[in-house]
């Protein structure tokens, strides 16, 4: 293994060019290009820089600000992707004076390296507003609360990717009312004894991780219920049990209710789309015997319901987690199913749920979270499997990832299709590219003839017809349970 970091100033990386070689991993640096062949190329400056051609993996090499000190832009970008950011200026157009709660988390390629933190007690705020000198420093953090992974961990992995950075370091700030608040991005964290140690050992662990071709794909896709006549929406948790292969998502509805809206298939993880829809197909016929009642119907999409959207998220386990499959999912798998969606709805989902490089790490691997709920047809859900797995299969050769452009996000939160329009051609010709065959030509001639021809998502169609599920003969009674519903008065509560 040989590496190659670009870097501005020597003092910055010198200490990581020792430790790496020290592993055993070559290790050179320079402001130029390198000599020879390199197996990965590390941009450690502020240069937005192309990949390096033929490197096996290039980091920070998307160079999608000509000035990478424009703060402005970067907090523009940051509040675009719903992230909360006060970097232009500084922190002193913030309100207060004071942050209880500091943060430095350390990434490197999706993994969090270190994370340091500061805290102040409450007489450390008066004094300091108070004007009285005092120095806090910045602690190193050996275990992360579940709150800090939860909340501050996935936030700065988000930051990062939406910026197209592969690593970097994330300045967080937490007050009690406000919550996480980005306060600085450094695409060229200042290494010295520990963190570089630290860095060493992550990126010596990411470049030993290879890629596999042996991976199994899964998905949760959700959907929801509606009485007729009247589309009433009817809770998923009077029928379904909250765990197994259909079950309930654990979001509630609104109000002081135990009700779970959202029902969600589990199926077991295949190796193919084809595999995959299979078993999801068996997954409702499984959920059809606990729900057959025919004044009931099923609906998938992005927003069923105002207020409740569902997502199609996609598991995988034995694929690396790392941020060139994340851009290759946004560019290859989120944006094709941008177009197969209800515009509309799907714009209300991304104000909350649905964002570039979404995902969540779990036991068996992780899951990509950004698409909505393709369970509408067997059509569409193979379409959604089968572009997830030609994306996972070929992630190092896919690198297009036009959402550099901050107006290309734009126009992807606002549903602005006609912007996006030629890059889904380029997309899914590198697509086909990239897998010649029958199977991938009838995928990509079919996600365009759809996109053509306005065949999106109908959230209102009951998927069981789609799936040629017969519903019984019997009708549902709806019968609403009653809700707590907290009074004005102190220690009352009525029921409704």
């Amino acid at each position: 293994m040989k590496v190659y970091i670009h870097f501005d100033e020597s003092a910055v990386v010198a200490e990581l060019v020792r430790k790496l070689n020290a592993k055993g991993i070559e290790t050179i640096a320079g402001r130029g290009q390198p000599a020879g062949a390199v197996d990965a190329w590390i941009n450690w400056s502020r240069e937005p820089l192309a990949p390096l051609p033929g490197a096996q993996r290039s980091y920070n090499a998307t160079p999608w600000l000509t000035d990478p000190d424009d703060d402005l832009r970067i907090e523009q970008v940051l509040q675009l992707n719903r992230l909360r950011a006060l970097i232009h200026d500084g922190p002193r157009r913030w309100p207060i004076a004071v942050w209880p709660k500091e943060y430095q988390v350390y990434i490197w390629d999706t993994r969090v390296v270190a994370v340091q933190r500061k805290v102040l007690t409450m007489q450390q705020q008066r004094d300091l507003v108070k004007g009285t000198h005092l120095t806090s420093s910045f602690t190193w953090v050996e275990h992360l609360s579940n709150w800090e992974q939860e909340r501050l961990v996935p936030l700065a992995l988000r930051a990062l990717h939406c910026l197209g950075l592969d690593f970097g370091r994330v300045h967080l700030a937490v007050n009690r009312s406000s919550g996480p608040v980005i306060l600085e991005i450094d695409r060229v964290p200042v290494l010295r004894k520990r963190l570089a140690q630290a860095f060493a050992d992550t990126i010596s662990e990411a470049l030993a991780t290879t890629g596999s071709k042996e991976f199994t794909i899964g998905s949760d896709p959700e959907f929801m219920l509606a009485l007729l006549p009247g589309r009433k929406m009817v809770p998923a948790s009077r029928f379904f049990p909250r765990v197994g292969t259909v079950g309930c998502d654990n979001r509630r509805a609104f109000g002081a209710s135990d009700d779970l809206p959202l029902a969600e298939i589990r199926p077991q993880p295949v190796s193919s789309a084809e595999a995959a829809v299979e078993e999801i197909r068996k997954a409702l016929q499984e959920a059809n015997q606990l729900c057959p009642f025919r004044n009931i119907v099923w609906n998938a999409g992005s927003e069923p319901f105002p207020g409740y959207p569902v997502g199609g998220h996609i598991h995988w386990g034995g694929l690396p987690l790392t941020a060139q499959h994340l851009r290759a999912f946004d560019q290859y798998l989120a944006l094709p199913l941008f177009f197969l969606e209800k515009s509309e709805s799907a714009r209300r989902r991304r104000n909350f749920y649905g964002m570039l490089g979404d995902f969540r790490v779990k036991s068996h691997g992780f899951e990509y979270r950004t698409p909505g709920s393709w369970l509408s047809t067997p059509q569409l859900t193979w379409v959604a499997l089968a572009l997830a797995q030609a994306v996972a299969l070929h992630a190092k050769q896919l690198t297009r990832w036009d959402f550099v452009d901050p107006a290309f996000q734009e126009a992807f939160y606002d549903g602005d299709r006609a912007k996006l329009l030629p890059s889904l051609k380029t997309s899914l010709a590198e697509l086909y590219a990239v897998e010649p065959t029958a199977r991938m030509r009838k995928l990509v001639e079919l996600i365009w003839y759809m996109q053509e021809r306005g065949m999106v998502a109908d959230e209102a169609i009951d998927i069981r017809q789609a799936w040629g599920l017969t519903a019984g003969h019997q009708r549902y009674r709806h019968v609403p349970r009653l809700r707590n519903q907290f009074s004005w008065v102190p220690n009352h509560v009525m029921r409704l």
